[in-house]
């Protein structure tokens, strides 16, 4: 049975035409809304840094114009069966006000939710840019409501970085993601996953996971240091380094780096120990040339 059946059979013909008219409306504006895209975005960074620990992105579902009557963002836990309807107006004007219209599709979408979509708890919320319209609007809600209902705000900026400073959350978030607090750096990395969010075709169900490895794949260097394992430089690395005036490792972005005046060689696979064998080649090494070019030839050697 489609959902348009459904509706149909629990609300009638009415209810039926009127969900297709939502759903018509949202198909013409998809993505693109700048207000509920950073939102969209932001709702994936925040379920990425819950879900690190234990690197269960999958579990975590964002999407946009879900065939419903609350359809502009969807949010969903899969493994407890949570589901969170967003209806976003970035306006402070009656746009944004809690009306009887939006009582009764949030009903709808209740019982939608649970009885054709299977899940245990079904949220429906008003997203608004104002905080004083979110404020009233949450006094208009009754009480019965409450359990399925709510207001949210959400501020507006037309631009990542201003969002990012003025969002706690959101910036802690990114922290985490990032293992790092530099403004550059979570603006970089918040711009890399609304870029795959813009771009990702709306009809496809795409998890947090799916949304995550596309932006790590774009971003060149990898600045998502919050999934990478810990990494130290082998020892025998840093005191041959010493040898040579100058010359210093470094770990950045999950790679050990190799650097002399100006030169600058990246290597991989290095054993935190070496061989006998290698050792005796290290040790008889006296020049920064043909050090290098071990390195170079070892490090070929494993990605091979």
């Amino acid at each position: 049975m489609s959902i348009f059946d459904y509706v149909e059979t629990e609300f009638g013909t009415n209810s039926k035409a009127k969900l297709k008219r939502i759903s018509i409306g949202g198909n013409s504006n998809q993505k693109g809304n700048k207000y509920e895209d950073y939102f969209a975005v932001t709702k994936v960074c925040l379920a990425i840094s819950q879900a690190i620990t234990i690197c269960d992105f999958d579990n975590y579902y964002v999407s946009s114009q879900e065939v419903a009557f609350i359809d502009d963002i969807c949010y969903q836990i899969k493994n407890i069966g949570y589901k969170t309807n967003y209806q976003a107006k970035n306006s402070s004007g009656k746009a944004a006000s809690w009306t009887k219209e939006i009582e009764e599709r949030c009903k709808k979408q209740l019982n939608i939710d649970l009885k054709f979509h299977k899940a245990n708890t079904s949220m429906n919320v008003l997203l608004v840019s104002s905080r004083g319209k979110c404020k009233n609007n949450k006094k208009k809600i009754p009480i019965q409501m409450n359990t399925y209902c709510s207001c949210e705000f959400f501020p507006y900026f037309n631009n990542s970085i201003s969002l990012i400073l003025s969002h706690k959350e959101l910036r802690e978030s990114l922290e985490i993601i990032c293992a790092d607090n530099n403004i550059q750096t979570l603006d970089t990395a918040f711009r890399c996953l609304y870029s795959v969010w813009g771009t990702t075709d709306p009809s496809e169900k795409c998890s947090v996971g799916d949304i995550l490895r596309k932006a790590k794949d774009m971003s060149k260097p990898n600045i998502f240091c919050g999934f990478l394992p810990e990494m130290s430089i082998p020892s025998w690395l840093i005191e041959k380094c010493a040898t040579f005036q100058n010359c210093q490792a470094s770990i950045e972005s999950g790679k050990i780096y190799v650097r002399y005046n100006g030169l600058e060689l990246m290597v991989e696979n290095l054993p935190q120990t070496l061989t006998p064998e290698l050792e005796v080649v290290v040790k008889q090494i006296t020049t920064l040339e043909s050090f290098m070019r071990l390195l170079i030839d070892f490090t070929g050697k494993n990605l091979v």
